[in-house]
């Protein structure tokens, strides 16, 4: 189940996406996401590109996965920067996560998030774990913003398989 989204446009600020505040069933009905699966599809549909870390293996399957769980029409096709691909192909370090690419390049500003965070917010509905998570996810937005400034330059085309190569 998604929780949560945040989508940062370029040049734009983080929009974010709760489902606590978009599923009007959220106190009796927390497994249901399809409010927010809808919104965070809708407003990725507006943009050509997508930028995610790890994204061609996790976030878009994930989110595929929570379409076709839903019934809902296919996620569009759109070209992907993943830079856990660049990291992968054109560098050579021992992690490629989102947290290991930002340290080397001075710029980790990332915040943890326990199990029990989560499970507070998916299971008890708490709203302070939830907005503990939402900071998360939008300082991993931000993170992942300095991130591909710095390894844009790497990727030499963009493609629907998680940027060039």
């Amino acid at each position: 189940m998604i929780l949560c989204g945040v989508i940062k446009p370029a040049n734009g600020r983080p929009k974010v996406f709760r489902a606590d505040s978009l599923n009007p069933h959220w106190s009796a009905c927390r497994s249901d996401d399809s409010a927010v699966v809808t919104a965070i599809v809708a407003e990725l549909d507006r943009y050509d590109i997508w930028i995610a870390h790890n994204g061609a293996r996790f976030d878009v399957p994930f989110l595929r996965t929570r379409l076709l769980a839903h019934s809902m029409d296919p996620l569009p096709t759109k070209k992907l920067i993943d830079p856990v691909l660049l990291a992968r192909n054109k560098l050579r370090m021992s992690f490629n996560s989102l947290s290991q690419v930002a340290n080397h390049l001075g710029c980790n500003s990332k915040t943890e998030v326990e199990p029990k965070q989560w499970l507070a917010a998916a299971l008890d509905g708490n709203r302070r774990a939830m907005s503990y998570i939402v900071k998360h996810c939008v300082q991993d937005v931000l993170v992942l913003e300095k991130v591909i400034g710095a390894l844009k330059a790497y990727s030499g085309t963009y493609n629907t398989y998680g940027s060039g190569f």
